[in-house]
């Protein structure tokens, strides 16, 4: 349900949209998507000041069939509801099993220079794919980017599109490692993914 206030320019347009990993949190500002959290998030929000608790007022844009009436009465610009129909139609396409790409999505996370070419390389992993850290690192030093584990690991941690970013493709050497959404998340992506990867190609 919307809040009673008119938000500022300033202000991101923040819609919900309940997936099979649960809710998630979309937030868009200046045209472009900012913003893809799940519920109970480690870094939920950051760095914009976004909690759980703001985002509990969103619109709810899981239907299609309402979707195109709800961001139209949204009170948002156009550009943002633009960006936020485009995320949930790649959300609806991804877990329908489709390995679509994100790129109709306009970006604009928020990062350090080293965080958003982690952020890029994971872009690089396909769907049904994963990569380890070390792997990671190893392509960041290809680029002459200095690197290590620890700080390829803080920068996944910090990603804020999950699923878009694909930072669940991002594995220990030893088995799944973390993620910042949890580990049932976790594994259940990387099972649709491995699933419906043969067919989504």
């Amino acid at each position: 349900m919307p809040t009673e206030s008119t938000p500022s320019s300033s202000d991101p347009a923040l819609a919900t949209y309940d997936s099979p990993i649960g809710s998630l949190t979309l937030a868009a500002r200046g045209g472009a998507l900012i913003g893809l959290w799940g519920a109970g998030q480690r870094f939920f929000g950051s760095p914009y000041g976004i909690d759980e608790a703001v985002a509990r007022s969103a619109l709810d844009l899981t239907s299609p069939v309402s979707r195109d009436v709800i961001l139209a009465e949204a009170g948002w610009g156009e550009a943002d509801a633009r960006a936020l129909g485009a995320a949930m139609s790649w959300l609806d396409g991804y877990f329908a099993g489709e390995a679509s790409s994100p790129a109709a999505v306009p970006l604009a996370p928020t990062g350090t220079d080293f965080q958003q070419r982690v952020w890029e390389a994971m872009d690089t992993i396909p769907y049904g794919a994963t990569r380890t850290y070390g792997q990671i690192v190893t392509q960041l030093r290809g680029a002459g980017i200095p690197a290590s584990a620890q700080s390829v690991g803080g920068a996944v941690g910090r990603n804020p599109l999950l699923l878009i970013r694909p930072c669940h493709r991002v594995v220990a050497a030893s088995g799944p490692g973390g993620y910042a959404a949890g580990g049932d998340a976790k594994a259940w992506l990387l099972a649709h993914e491995a699933a419906t990867a043969s067919s989504a190609n």
